[in-house]
């Protein structure tokens, strides 16, 4: 059996053990929708009857205040409400590390079972999860993975990939030639370090000539701006901009819009900005990793895992891979429906 098969079979079979939740909330063949769980007692007194102690599931962020993971913050919740258990959002608005490990050791020491980090430095990670892990909570990683901690699994974008996918599409808009200048909302960020990998991989492949990687400061939209008109000034011939965060890439619309320049834009993540500017001609297109379902689908799988005792995903490397949007204007409608509740 190859490693792809392997892997959609496990896939296969947790989409069978999703089904175990439908008495939680999700919706039948028919169409219609089953109550709550928690307006379901049969399901809470089932549940209750062999798993005697509470259920507490948390996801800890280390971006709290950014609009990015609003949809990650709703999945969870709403696999919490589907499931009649508490999910509780925490974390830190700013990626100070060092206070979100602190706050997960809380949760730890204080009776959670399951709990999903979203991280930004996977090193530092690396002993606190694999003692948590140690002491029997089980910990999952989302969006942002620390590989060589003792995490069970990563759900999230395959970022090298995606990237690189990215970078073949803007180098098709730009006519297979010229330089292309890069973005990074967060360096040092293994997420980002991959994004950089694979958008390098793919301009490469299509001809671009890759003229640096701009830091930017995504808490600040007006700084974003600048940097993004820095970048125009810094580089007259540019043939190509490609901007590797959600903020990132509603800035370059916003300047092009302000300037006139018709310079290609394929970005990654959908902001509902992003796509309305999509929508309006400003940004060619953009990347998504589909955030709600990162949040979403590792409550499941911890309940799963944890109440029900399903076993655990065999998928290679840990990797739990969302399959990439790409959004265009021929398809932003469908998602500027989609997404309107998470326009803030």
């Amino acid at each position: 059996m190859t490693s792809s098969e392997k892997s959609g079979m496990d896939r296969r079979q947790f989409a069978r053990l999703l089904g175990l939740a439908g008495a939680a909330g999700i919706a039948t063949a028919a169409g219609t929708q089953v109550a709550r769980a928690e307006d379901a007692p049969e399901w809470k007194t089932w549940r209750d009857s062999y798993y005697d102690k509470p259920i507490k599931m948390a996801v800890s962020c280390a971006g709290t205040t950014n609009p990015f993971f609003a949809p990650l913050k709703a999945g969870a919740e709403d696999a919490g409400k589907q499931l009649g258990i508490e999910v509780l959002w925490t974390g830190v608005p700013d990626g100070n590390t060092v206070n979100q490990i602190s706050q997960f050791q809380q949760l730890v020491n204080t009776g959670y079972s399951v709990i999903v980090v979203i991280l930004f430095e996977p090193d530092a990670w690396i002993a606190p999860i694999k003692k948590a892990m140690e002491a029997g909570v089980l910990v999952l990683t989302a969006n942002n993975d620390s590989p060589d901690s003792a995490r069970e699994l990563y759900f999230g974008q395959d970022l090298v990939g995606a990237a690189e996918v990215q970078g073949q599409l803007l180098a098709k808009l730009a006519g297979g030639k010229g330089k292309v200048a890069m973005t990074n909302c967060a360096p040092g960020s293994l997420g980002l370090d991959q994004r950089v990998q694979g958008a390098r991989l793919g301009t490469a492949a299509g001809g671009l000539e890759d003229v640096g990687v701009y830091n930017t400061n995504p808490a600040d939209m007006a700084s974003e701006i600048a940097t993004m008109q820095d970048i125009l000034r810094a580089t007259p011939d540019l043939a190509a901009i490609m901007p590797l965060c959600g903020p990132d890439t509603a800035a370059a619309g916003l300047v092009r819009k302000s300037s006139g320049h018709s310079l290609p834009i394929v970005g990654t993540d959908m902001l509902y900005q992003t796509l309305e500017l999509i929508r309006d001609g400003y940004v060619d297109a953009t990347v998504g990793q589909q955030p709600y379902m990162q949040g979403y689908m590792p409550i499941m799988y911890g309940f799963q895992r944890v109440v029900l005792g399903a076993p655990k995903l065999d998928l290679p490397g840990g990797n739990y891979y969302l399959a990439n949007e790409i959004v265009t204007k021929d398809n932003v409608e469908t998602f500027l429906i989609r997404e309107e509740r998470f326009r803030g």
